[in-house]
């Protein structure tokens, strides 16, 4: 009985430290209709098209970010459909206002390439997201829940340059891109770093998790501003394999429609150009040519 009891408490840490779910582990990115029930029938799922034509303008109040600046140890690997990045050590960075129902805590941070939400029809090359659960529950408690979840999405633009905070991210990830779930260590990493300065622009609506079982009720708060990534970087993470060991070329999933859900759009008093529904043309030109260079 001890043993088994054991081997259960083993199960659940694992899970929680995938984040997967055991009836949902062998989903597939390109096999979206095998994914389970609510992935297919839901109502509020996401990712879905932003554009502030389709947006309601909304004053929400400041977003409070408590730890983001810390710089700690991190922990990183390769679950088989994302780059996971998760703090160690520390109390997680911890966020409330600006329209969030409640207060969260940092889970983790994954990649997207090339993005899930879209602006305007626009697909960035890679989109970062920071998972919170609900303070006071753990996340699989709180995807169960509504509003138990919130995203924090960030767009990343292409640089002709390589991007100085990615490269000790991406030294890492060349170790692990060939072997799912090993974890490798980040020495003086802060998710500071991989948040946009200006964070007061931003589209919020209701959603899902992204990712099988495709749980809704999670708030989605999708960053008006922009970091930047190099080509050359953003190839790193086309490189990952899954547990096939077939290389993880795009791991985003379809645009999935609105059904009438609200979306909102608070503008930050720092213009910027996806808040204008605007893409520079000197970022078109570049995303144009890693488009067709990818293609």
């Amino acid at each position: 009985m001890i043993v088994r009891q054991k081997a259960f408490v083993f199960v659940v840490v694992l899970l929680e430290w995938t984040g997967q779910f055991v009836s949902a582990s062998d989903w597939k990115y390109g096999n979206e209709g095998a994914w389970p029930e609510l992935c297919q029938s839901g109502s509020r799922q996401s990712p879905i098209g932003l554009s502030p034509s389709i947006a309601m303008w909304k004053n929400f109040s400041r977003l409070i970010m408590e730890g983001y600046g810390q710089r700690t140890v991190a922990v990183m690997k390769n679950n088989g459909h994302s780059a996971e990045v998760r703090l160690k050590h520390v109390q997680n960075p911890k966020v409330h206002g600006g329209g969030l129902p409640g207060f969260y805590e940092l889970d983790h941070l994954h990649f997207h390439w090339q993005s899930e939400h879209t602006v305007d029809d626009i697909r960035f090359p890679l989109e970062l997201h920071l998972v919170h659960h609900i303070k006071g529950m753990e996340m699989t408690e709180a995807v169960e829940h509504p509003n138990g979840v919130a995203v924090f999405a960030v767009m990343l633009e292409i640089s002709p340059d390589d991007e100085e905070d990615f490269e000790p991210l991406l030294d890492i990830l060349d170790n692990l891109k060939d072997t799912v779930g090993e974890v490798r260590q980040l020495t003086d990493f802060s998710v500071k770093d991989f948040l946009p300065k200006d964070k007061a622009g931003f589209y919020r609506y209701e959603g899902s998790l992204t990712t099988p079982n495709c749980n809704e009720g999670v708030i989605w708060t999708v960053f008006t501003n922009t970091l930047r990534i190099s080509r050359s970087q953003v190839k790193k993470f086309e490189q990952i394999k899954t547990t096939e060991k077939s290389p993880l070329t795009q791991n985003f999933r379809g645009i999935q429609p609105l059904n009438g859900r609200a979306v909102y759009l608070k503008r930050s008093p720092v213009m910027d150009s996806s808040a204008r529904g605007v893409v520079p043309s000197a970022w078109l030109a570049v995303s144009l040519v890693y488009v067709g260079l990818r293609w």
